[in-house]
């Protein structure tokens, strides 16, 4: 327990939380640069 910080997780568990939402946005961000590359 006393290992145990509240608020503090290990890092595959941040990696795994953090991971999919980042990399969400960075797909919508590069599909947007595309859209707007080719409109040019």
């Amino acid at each position: 327990m006393s290992e145990h910080i509240d608020g503090h997780f290990p890092d595959e568990a941040e990696q795994n939380e953090i991971g999919g939402p980042v990399l969400f946005a960075l797909i919508i961000l590069a599909f947007i640069v595309l859209i707007i590359w080719a409109a040019s």
